[in-house]
């Protein structure tokens, strides 16, 4: 049996995307002139190791207590943490250990970043990665002053790949497996990086500390009423690592700074370049977290903090999404609680959390380069808004009388205002009143800044329900407080270029798209999706829209299709490799279902998931992978990156697809579609549409990079049965 290998002789630390952020306290320590004295480690350090497509069994030996000082026998198992308290040295050594032998080569050396602050946690991971076995003979770990201990009698590990499994679409047909995650992908470096890590130089999946080592978020005390969830994550290995089979990518961390304006257009309009390259992972907040309704129903407590104890911060990484956008989170009113009912604007619900809860999150998603952008509900707000509550009790004597749209006396006093489309309990605000106004543009500025939870930006809801004039208001607020940031309306009715423009919002909700992204399989007419796509170009091709397949008003994808499990990648591609930002929501990518109409009603669409549990059925797995692959397919290349590259039909049939997808800086990609249960053949013709004449080639990253070349201007193209193929030109 040959020895265990892994890549480079050393690995650096990075925070653990499994991100057990937990601290002791919060106080600093002061040099002279009030500044911060650097302390070079941390009291309390938290590591894990984990050796990329090898058993559990594996593990790691090296020169601590911890890690068994040289003895196989009390090593650390692959996966696992371990806690140093006051570690003192700044580095350890170690070698992998597969049950018989140690690994090839030199002592691998972790070194620990240093700490600003001396009283943290610094939670850390290492992942290494196996590489070809060199033809040399065994060595035992250089150990100075004692000898290397004889292996321990034990079987042999399997040393297994990341995947063992493919969507049956893919078997034999895309070479599923064969593709490799981009290694490094930064939103400062126009590249197509290569599809085979075996040619990567960096051998080891580490962050950027593009501005430090991270420094834990303060510990927050759950009030006493919270009930913890019966089922605890932290008691091997808290937030421990999840294989969710997605590949592993390289994350830059979001910069306290950032760019002034974000990269926008060069008029200042549209999205900053974070968004247009992004991938959005939509969450509707209270449901997730198990407490949608009346406030009362739930006790209080920290369960906003389930992104992180649970896992899921980290599986938006390992997806490859650099957006999370939150759905509402402010306190709610007493009777709804469905968090549209606003009465607080500067406090987050309790049922979630407090204001440092949230910071605790976005904190950790800038620390794997993922923004944040939470929900505005500033249409309306609940009954408990502290100005509806003033005009109720004193009618017109109330200084907030014009706060809101239609209130009327009543004859015994007080007053009661109508709800927006009849629902009592959602008063519409009068954006016509300069005090609502600031009111609003506070709000939006505190949450972006350091004494709020600095997100990234808003989703506004109803956004087509508010005047272009307010939005515009709004926006110069935000870009002032925080000029990359992004402003997402929610548009379902009207001209989206109404709300979309300079100086006013800077994206939308596409919903004129999203029904053919769906229907079009179910029907099986591509003409409905090819329609809808032209339509899309010729009335917003200058905007910068958000796609979806599904949302928390709507049912979900894969209750909506009528064969799922052939269809659903053809419906995330369509979405995530064409035109426009592509927004998943999630459980879809673990095929969650729901819709509404039953017991559960809308609940149905926004139900709790514990990730684990999920992903431990195979399938969930299977679509999850299938999910980030086509995400990084897409993060991978120029014209399917960004989300303004063009797009350009190439053909269509009721079963048949096919797009071009052009970057502005002249890189192509096609991509091509079959949603019948037979074999098709298309013909493509690149160079009239494109430009991709005679001798040009194309690249297929689904299939191990084989190349197709262009033959009288055309590109002849076999489609496996409801199977995609990319072609990238090189």
């Amino acid at each position: 049996m040959a020895a265990l290998s892994t890549t480079g002789p050393a690995a650096v630390a990075r925070p653990a995307r499994s991100l057990s952020l937990t601290t002791r306290r919060s106080t600093h320590a002061m040099a002279p002139a009030g500044r911060a004295r650097t302390v070079r480690v941390a009291a309390q350090v938290r590591i894990q190791f984990e050796l990329e497509g090898a058993s559990p069994d594996v593990r790691v030996i090296g020169n601590h207590p911890a890690l068994g000082n040289w003895d196989p026998a009390h090593g650390l198992r692959n996966g696992d943490f371990i806690t140093l308290e006051d570690p003192g040295a700044m580095s350890l050594e170690y070698k992998w250990h597969n049950g018989s032998e140690y690994e090839m080569g030199g002592n691998r050396m972790v070194v620990l970043p240093d700490a600003a602050d001396r009283d943290v946690t610094l939670a850390l991971a290492v992942v290494d990665r196996l590489r070809a076995v060199p033809d040399v003979v065994y060595q035992p770990p250089v150990v100075q002053q004692q000898q290397a201990p004889p292996p321990a009698p034990a079987p042999v590990p399997t040393v297994e790949p990341m995947y063992k499994g493919q969507p049956a679409q893919y078997a034999g047909q895309s070479g599923y497996d064969g593709y490799q995650a981009p290694a490094n992908i930064t939103y400062h470096d126009h590249h197509d990086p290569y599809y085979d890590n075996d040619h990567h130089d960096n051998d080891n999946d580490v962050i950027d500390h593009s501005y430090g080592s991270y420094q834990a978020p303060a510990a927050h005390e759950a009030p006493p009423a919270y009930e913890a969830p019966t089922r605890s994550h932290d008691d091997a290995s808290p937030g421990a690592s999840i294989d969710d089979g997605a590949k592993r990518m390289q994350f830059v961390p979001v910069s306290a700074a950032g760019s002034d304006a974000g990269d926008r257009k060069p008029d200042g309009s549209g999205p900053p370049r974070w968004f247009r390259e992004g991938v959005v992972y939509s969450i509707q907040t209270l449901g997730f977290c198990g407490c949608e309704g009346p406030p009362g129903s739930f006790s209080e407590g920290e369960r906003l903090m389930k992104l992180l104890n649970e896992g899921w911060i980290e599986h938006l990484a390992r997806l490859g999404c650099t957006v999370l956008y939150l759905g509402p989170l402010m306190r709610a009113s007493h009777d709804l609680g469905h968090g549209y009912d606003t009465a607080d604007y500067f406090q987050l619900d309790p049922r979630l959390g407090t204001v440092e809860t949230l910071r605790a999150v976005v904190d950790a998603c800038h620390l794997l380069g993922i923004r944040v952008i939470v929900d505005g509900v500033f249409n309306h707000t609940g009954r408990d808004h502290f100005a509806v509550q003033d005009v109720v009790r004193n009618g017109r004597s109330s200084r907030y009388w014009d706060w809101y749209r239609g209130a009327r006396e009543l004859p015994g006093g007080g007053a009661e205002i109508p709800g927006w489309e009849g629902h009592a309990g959602l008063p519409q605000l009068n954006h016509q009143n300069p005090e609502v106004r600031r009111h609003i543009t506070d709000c939006g500025r505190f949450w972006m800044s350091s004494e709020g939870a600095n997100i990234d930006g808003w989703r506004l809801d109803v956004a087509h329900e508010v005047a272009p004039e307010f939005w515009r208001e709004f926006s110069a607020a935000c870009r002032d407080a925080k000029p990359d940031c992004v402003l997402l309306g929610e548009l379902m009715h009207g001209d989206y270029n109404t709300h979309v423009a300079p100086g006013l919002l800077d994206s939308g909700t596409n919903y004129q798209l999203s029904k053919a992204l769906w229907s079009s399989l179910n029907d099986h007419n591509y003409w409905e999706l090819a329609h809808s796509y032209g339509r899309d170009k010729e009335m917003y091709g200058a905007l910068t829209m958000l796609n979806f397949l599904g949302n928390h008003d709507q049912m979900r994808i894969h209750s909506r299709l009528n064969d799922p499990s052939a269809h659903y990648p053809l419906a995330a591609a369509s979405m995530i490799l064409g035109r426009g930002v592509p927004c998943l929501y999630y459980g879809d990518e673990l095929g969650e279902q729901g819709k509404p109409g039953g017991p559960e009603g809308d609940l149905a669409m926004r139900r709790a998931i514990d990730l684990r549990d999920a992903l431990a059925n195979q399938n969930a797995k299977d679509i999850a992978r299938c999910t980030a692959e086509l995400v990084a397919l897409r993060r991978s290349h120029e014209a399917l990156r960004d989300a303004d590259a063009d797009q350009i039909p190439l053909a269509h049939t009721n079963e048949t697809m096919a797009f071009a997808r052009v970057a502005h800086g002249g890189a192509s990609a096609v991509v091509a579609f079959n949603n019948s249960d037979n074999s098709q053949r298309m013909t493509l013709p690149v160079g009239e549409k494109i430009g991709a004449h005679d001798g040009c080639e194309f690249e297929e990253p689904l299939a191990n990079g084989q190349r197709l070349h262009v033959s009288g201007g055309q590109l002849h193209v076999e489609l496996p049965p409801n199977g995609l193929r990319v072609f990238l030109r090189v």
